[in-house]
């Protein structure tokens, strides 16, 4: 009972933290088994048109010449050598994603297995799990923010490859480069690569790459070309790009200085930021990717859960607390402050809670530290403590003991 209660208590926080981390892999797979399947039935389509040409020919054997049977033959055979090929290659394929999937979730079930043991938080192989998990989420992070060398330096130090998600990635920084240097052909590729999977979520990025294209041919001064352009690729989009198509149409009016709305903005060359950043949008969306790292969302709650106004007063700053610190204290400031139910005092000379076992005593001057810190104070001043905050000494047995109610 004991374990399935610990199991029950530890599975939201898997499904919270690990989502991408099965459902990567599984969305890989399924578009390289669509991808195979379309693969397949063509080459089984070819095959199939050679055997018909074969019953044709023996039909009409009596004007085939051997020859002319056995050229039919051989391109048979080849073809189906071609399908063998294309086969294989394809289940070398699925059989890597298989296999990736299978290895995340033995490393999601070893933690189960951890807690079904009750194992405690500083068992070895509990905090070997939980490393891995941090080195996993801080690629992710790295990732995301284009440190991609500092990222595989870690993965393969942690040994990691198989549980990070580098292959999307890696395609989204060459496509992300591609539109940085102004040019939509790799995105345009993927958009058409991914484009059923793209109208299910109903992004627009396709018709936005070809939009940004018809525009670079009108600056260029390619008008003609553009018209043309738009024949060809415009013609059968849905009602609502309609009203955005006649604006484009318009464009072919205005000059590339134009100071008319909203032709201005559509010759604006942040437009090409635009479509990075809806690039990025719809590819974590395919994944099921949060817009936020996981190292990131972790932290930030973290942070929260220790924020106090106290952080951000110089003269009630602790040196334990990790708010107070340089490092953290600008990236907490626009977070929400902790919520307490219940107040816990801590000294401010040794950062140790302030209990029945070490209560609070309070000096003449009015602050308030815990016994045991002013004790070791006095031991080593005889018998005399010094406030750290106001430098006054007092004898020790001049300070109050302070109840709480």
């Amino acid at each position: 009972m004991v374990d399935k209660e610990a199991a029950r208590r530890e599975y939201p926080d898997i499904r919270a933290l690990e989502h991408s981390t099965l459902k990567v892999p599984y969305e890989i797979l399924n578009k390289k088994f669509r991808t195979a399947q379309k693969a397949i039935d063509r080459e089984v389509a070819n095959v199939l048109g050679g055997s018909n040409d074969i019953l044709h020919c023996s039909s009409d054997s009596q004007n085939q010449s051997i020859d002319s049977v056995a050229d039919f033959l051989g391109g048979v055979v080849q073809k189906l050598t071609a399908l063998k090929r294309k086969a294989d290659d394809c289940y070398q394929q699925e059989q890597g994603c298989i296999k990736n999937c299978k290895l995340r979730i033995s490393h999601l079930q070893d933690r189960m297995d951890q807690v079904r043991k009750d194992l405690p938080e500083n068992d070895f192989t509990v905090t070997m799990w939980q490393r891995k998990r941090c080195n996993r989420f801080i690629v992710d992070h790295l990732l995301r923010q284009g440190y991609y060398k500092a990222a595989i330096d870690l993965m393969e130090e942690s040994d990691i490859e198989g549980l990070c998600n580098i292959e999307i990635f890696t395609v989204a920084r060459k496509i992300e480069a591609s539109l940085q240097a102004n040019n939509i052909t790799l995105c345009l590729n993927w958009c058409i690569d991914n484009r059923s999977r793209l109208k299910k979520i109903k992004s627009t990025l396709e018709f936005n790459l070809r939009m940004q294209e018809f525009i670079e041919l009108i600056r260029e001064g390619k008008r003609l070309d553009a018209v043309k352009y738009a024949r060809r690729h415009f013609s059968n989009i849905d009602s609502s790009s309609c009203d955005l198509m006649k604006r484009a149409m318009g464009l072919l009016a205005f000059q590339i200085d134009t100071n008319c709305q909203p032709y201005q903005d559509m010759y604006d060359p942040q437009r090409w930021k635009m479509l990075l950043r809806q690039f990025r949008d719809d590819i974590f969306s395919l994944y099921q990717l949060k817009e936020r790292s996981m190292f990131s969302v972790i932290l930030q709650v973290g942070l929260a859960s220790l924020k106090t106004p106290d952080c951000y007063d110089e003269n009630k700053k602790s040196l334990q607390c990790p708010i107070c610190s340089s490092n953290f204290n600008e990236i907490a400031r626009t977070l929400p402050f902790s919520h307490c139910s219940h107040s816990r005092l801590v000294c401010r000379i040794s950062g140790e809670e302030m209990n029945g076992n070490n209560p609070p005593m309070m000096l003449p001057n009015g602050m308030v530290y815990s016994e045991k810190a002013l004790l070791k104070l006095a031991d080593s001043n005889h018998g005399t403590v010094i406030c750290p905050r106001t430098n006054t000494s007092y004898p020790f047995s001049e300070l109050k003991r302070v109840f709480l109610l």
